[in-house]
C-alpha cells in the first residue's frame, strides 16, 4: 500500500504543474474577461482536485492529524 504513496505525490505534482500553466495563461494581458473566468474556474477545480489527492495521501498514511 505504501508503494502507492510516491505515485500519489507524482499525481499531485502533475496537478500543480497543470495549475501553474493555467495561472501563467491567466497573466496574459489580452485575455478576454470570459477567458479569465474560465481560467479562474479551472484553477478552482484544480485546487479542489488537489485537496482530494492530498486527503487520499493522508488517509493512506493513516494520519488523522492536520
Amino acid at each position: 500500500m505504501r508503494d502507492a504513496i510516491p505515485r500519489l505525490f507524482a499525481d499531485v505534482t502533475a496537478k500543480l504543474e497543470d495549475m501553474h500553466m493555467i495561472a501563467v495563461e491567466g497573466q496574459r494581458r489580452d485575455n478576454a474577461p470570459d477567458m479569465q473566468r474560465v481560467l479562474a474556474s479551472q484553477l478552482r477545480m484544480g485546487v479542489a482536485s488537489l485537496d482530494t489527492s492530498l486527503a487520499t495521501i493522508k488517509r493512506r498514511l493513516g494520519d488523522d492529524h492536520d
